[in-house]
């Protein structure tokens, strides 16, 4: 079923702080990350608020970041997601997610933990079970978005360690329904 599509300027109010982006990339480092995960999404990001400014937080290439929401939806090689949590959350543990992901800012990207996400789905090896919340070095995209829910004690997907969370896995979590597709104008 496709997803409705959602008029930026109509929404944007309606995005809240930890708010999930999940990106369906159509450029070519996109296809691979969607071939090698197996997942029709090849990047994720949070929402946040920072005074007036909707921002999107997300580890990409150049590391973990801070861009503006209609900034990273206009320069998306293809379309882009929006999901909202089903459970309520507070607007105080809304804040906490937030905070969690600004202080993860900075950080350098985790190439070889994303490379290593691919071959272990490749070739079907065990994605840990075990989540612990640590302070990392280094990040991926879906692996962020998991470590800012689990900070606040919401886990996307049971049985399955954030080292090794694909935007699939964020995607098919019971805790989120997706809202729609964003379209800037």
């Amino acid at each position: 079923m496709d997803a409705k599509i959602l008029k930026y300027d109509e929404v944007r109010y309606q995005i809240k702080n930890g708010d999930v982006l999940l990106y369906k990339g159509t450029n070519f480092g996109s296809w691979i990350v969607q071939k090698v995960t197996r997942s029709p999404y090849s990047h994720a990001g949070i929402a946040a608020w920072w005074n007036e400014r909707l921002m999107v937080m997300e580890a990409r290439s150049r590391g973990v970041s801070a861009n503006p929401f209609s900034v990273s939806v206009a320069h998306s090689h293809g379309p882009v997601e929006w999901f909202t949590s089903v459970k309520d959350i507070s607007d105080q543990d809304r804040l906490k997610m937030v905070v969690f992901a600004q202080e993860e800012l900075g950080k350098s990207y985790g190439r070889l933990k994303t490379i290593a996400l691919g071959l272990k789905t490749l070739f079907g090896h065990d994605l840990d079970k075990r989540d612990r919340l640590r302070r990392e070095r280094e990040l991926f995209c879906s692996e962020y978005v998991a470590r800012v829910y689990n900070f606040i004690g919401l886990d996307l997907k049971k049985q399955r360690s954030d080292r090794f969370m694909k935007p699939c896995d964020i995607a098919e979590s019971p805790l989120l329904e997706r809202r729609g597709k964003l379209r800037l104008r």
